[in-house]
């Protein structure tokens, strides 16, 4: 399965009953709009970035597209992942989507939707839509706004009762010890 980002998520309950989220991983795509530039239209990775993206070259003003996500239906059900990919700069579209579905569920269920400036191919595409909708479901409730489930994260709340707290942190024992991570190199 493919690693698609790494975070680990404190969730806390603020007053009200609203949730508070600590550590976030954003994801995205820098390009220059510079059409004299020598960079122009290429992309340049940003990791936790901001709404604006000068380019290294020229020193214009680009543009940034950001990876993000987010779903239709009201259901705790994931039925269909959908990749958007292939990202066209100069025309500011996505120009293929991959579609993995479960059709083992029937009826109405939630599609996740993934647009991704990273993700150039179809093999790749695949991989990620099929690994998000491995993991959406156990998420329920948990997505908000944009948010991209990883497939390598895992969600601990401190508010859990103490024996759900333990079992979560004994399954994610269990799940460090078999990934072979403690192992030294020889």
């Amino acid at each position: 399965m493919p690693s698609y980002g790494c975070q680990l998520q404190l969730i806390g309950n603020q007053p009200g009953g609203a949730k508070q989220i600590m550590a976030s991983m954003k994801r995205g795509v820098g390009y220059c709009k510079n059409t004299q530039c020598e960079d122009y239209a290429k992309g340049v990775f940003l990791l936790n970035h901001g709404d604006s993206f000068y380019c290294p070259r020229c020193r214009h003003q680009g543009e940034v597209e950001k990876e993000r996500g987010f779903y239709t239906g009201d259901s705790d059900i994931f039925k269909e992942v959908r990749v958007e990919y292939n990202f066209d700069p100069t025309n500011t579209l996505y120009r293929e989507i991959a579609i993995v579905r479960d059709e083992s569920l029937w009826g109405r269920h939630n599609v996740y939707t993934l647009q991704s400036p990273l993700i150039k191919t179809e093999k790749r595409a695949l991989k990620v839509a099929e690994a998000i909708l491995a993991n959406l479901n156990r998420y329920r409730g948990l997505l908000n706004d944009d948010e991209i489930p990883r497939t390598t994260e895992i969600i601990i709340s401190f508010d859990d009762p103490f024996d759900v707290f333990q079992e979560k942190l004994h399954q994610l024992g269990k799940e460090w010890a078999a990934s072979g991570l403690r192992e030294m190199p020889r």
